[in-house]
């Protein structure tokens, strides 16, 4: 029994002590808004946080044409080191979509060090950590910062990338099919 126990805990700690840390790395980058409680932020590990002796810029964000209340919104924050489609990019923000008004969500979110860096977002409207795809198309809405995706090609970074060299509004138009 005393093995079992202290095998379960050398394979815990670990886990406790990286969710620590990423919810120390998670305090960087914060909301504007005092009442928002339920955004959650993730972070990838392996992407060097801003130091406290770099300058660092807010982002407003401003999605518009959301289309229902269902599910959540993922952010995924790219940069030229996690170039999208990156699986985690260097930062997640996931944002239930109890928090729209009239189709519109707003957020200042700050702590970004300057660089050139890219927002995709998706309309998860089920919940499931995936885009659902119809035939050939995405059935769920999908954004990209100051840029509405009209082709039938898959997006690349150079088409939404920006350089964040001060304090920045981004607006992102939803797109369904």
């Amino acid at each position: 029994m005393l093995l079992k126990t202290t095998f379960f805990y050398l394979l815990l700690l670990p886990l406790i002590a990286n969710g620590q840390r990423d919810s120390l790395y998670a305090k960087v980058y914060r909301s504007s808004n005092s009442k928002d409680k339920l955004t959650v932020f993730m972070v990838n590990e392996s992407v060097p946080m801003p130091t406290n002796k770099e300058t660092t810029y807010s982002i407003t964000i401003t999605v518009t044409n959301i289309r229902n209340k269902n599910g959540v919104i993922r952010f995924k924050f790219y940069d030229e080191t996690t170039p999208f489609p990156h699986d985690k990019g260097f930062l997640r923000i996931v944002v239930p979509k109890s928090e729209i008004v009239d189709g519109t969500y707003t957020a200042t979110y700050q702590g970004f060090a300057s660089k050139v860096m890219g927002i995709a977002l998706q309309d998860d409207e089920n919940s499931n950590w995936k885009l659902d795809m119809g035939w050939f198309l995405p059935k769920e809405g999908h954004a990209f910062s100051n840029y509405y995706h009209a082709a039938l090609r898959r997006p690349v970074f150079s088409d939404f990338k920006f350089l964040l060299a001060g304090n920045t509004h981004v607006i992102m138009k939803m797109k369904y099919y």
